[in-house]
């Protein structure tokens, strides 16, 4: 009886071993680039935030990963696009206008607002610039 007890303890205190090994065994990090490419829906917009700004100017990222320049731009603006992203690939708006006010830029990735910036200026002689961005990780 006392054999099969000593046999017992032995057995339980190597399977304790070898779980707390396997257990604590440090965990690979996972690969971002595993989930890329993917397709992914772009929303770039900008909005009066105060008084009467003017001369909006504005840059983002294109659908093909360019950037595309706008000028005299009305607001509110809103510009949605498509694209193939990979891992570490980034995306932005920038703007630059004029005051007396302020200009909101924001950018959303698949309907969810990842980057939000307001500039201003209370000269209209005086010129404000901001830029919202995004990198895939």
């Amino acid at each position: 009886m006392i054999m099969k007890t000593k046999l017992f303890l032995f057995s339980a205190l190597i399977s304790t071993m070898v779980l707390t090994l396997v257990s604590c065994k440090k965990d690979k990090a996972d690969d971002p680039t595993k989930t890329y490419p993917k397709n992914v829906s772009i929303e770039y917009k900008c909005t009066v935030a105060s008084g009467t700004p003017s001369g909006l100017d504005i840059s983002y990222t294109n659908e093909n990963g360019g950037t595309d320049r706008l000028t005299n731009v009305a607001l509110p603006f809103s510009k949605k696009i498509n694209r193939t992203v990979n891992a570490y690939d980034d995306v932005s708006l920038g703007f630059i206008a004029f005051g007396p006010g302020g200009i909101k830029g924001e950018l959303y990735i698949d309907g969810k607002l990842v980057d939000s910036k307001t500039a201003s200026s209370n000269s209209a002689s005086s010129s404000f610039t901001e830029s919202v961005s995004y990198i895939w990780r």
